[in-house]
């Protein structure tokens, strides 16, 4: 199935002068397209939110909100990225595939050397002694929030997710101080993520953010950040390396909050692993 960014080009010469300005912004611009709603995509390329839900229709989505979670997913694959600067095209398929998972470890590596104990240790206390645990993510950043959201589910700790906007902005506002956010967002600086992130703290939420900038929005206000590296030097779209690194990070503080909560919560586990196992049988 052709991706949204391939089917723009291919429809790109028969699409009026409004619908080029869309889809070339989009082509040039697939990251940050991601992240935006129907109304900021429109602010960006001085149209309308009426001409990009009839654009998006045109390429065969039923909503804009189906559009950009595919161009999100795009994003996480590797044979999306403009180019792989140390994968020649003479390449063995072992070679490549070596590439690209040394490219992977390179980003789990320098995630963990930037990452104190402390910080960890101060996750971790936040988290197993919160009323409530929301995590937080759009875009290519919801796949980790619910990746992190699935982990927790079977422990006693109360959490939730949704991958609406509407209804994590809803969600945010029901936390107060005795509660614990995680936000998840590669860039940091998604208007609607900052929404989220100025909804929380205004209500005294404890926000651990996880990005890949550490002078962005969410890096700079979050109560506790993690950054979340990737091949930057090797790739012009590290969006699949920081996304693997983001789900370390949180299954980490699952690992470390599961332990340091003893055996009550291990008993939760396995309780909640032997329900999914009887539908398997």
């Amino acid at each position: 199935m052709s991706t949204p960014v391939q089917l723009l080009k291919q429809y790109f010469d028969d699409l009026s002068r409004t619908n080029k300005k869309i889809a070339r912004y989009v082509i040039d611009n697939p990251q940050d397209a991601s992240e935006a709603n129907i109304e900021e995509l429109a602010e960006k390329t001085n149209t309308s939110t009426a001409s990009v839900s009839r654009l998006v229709k045109t390429l065969g989505y039923n909503n804009f909100r189906e559009f950009t979670l595919s161009l999100a997913y795009t994003q996480l694959r590797p044979q999306n990225l403009p180019i792989f600067k140390d994968i020649d095209a003479n390449d063995t398929l072992d070679v490549i595939a070596d590439k690209t998972f040394n490219s992977s470890q390179r980003a789990l590596q320098d995630t963990r050397a930037g990452i104190e104990e402390a910080d960890f240790a101060r996750s971790v206390l936040r988290i197993i002694n919160c009323d409530r645990l929301g995590f937080f993510g759009l875009g290519g950043s919801a796949v980790a929030a619910l990746d992190g959201y699935h982990k927790f589910l079977r422990t006693s700790i109360d959490c939730f997710y949704h991958p609406d906007f509407d209804v994590q902005l809803m969600q945010a506002v029901k936390l107060d101080q005795d509660d614990c956010a995680i936000v998840i967002s590669h860039s940091g600086k998604n208007r609607q993520t900052l929404k989220l992130l100025e909804t929380l703290k205004g209500n005294g939420v404890t926000v651990i953010g996880i990005t890949s900038y550490i002078d962005s929005p969410l890096a700079l206000h979050s109560d506790i950040t993690f950054i979340s590296s990737s091949d930057e030097a090797n790739y012009r779209s590290e969006g699949m390396y920081s996304l693997i690194a983001q789900m370390t990070i949180i299954d980490t503080l699952f690992m470390m909050a599961t332990v340091r909560m003893g055996p009550a919560t291990e008993e939760t586990i396995r309780n909640v692993q032997g329900i999914i196992e009887s539908t398997r049988n």
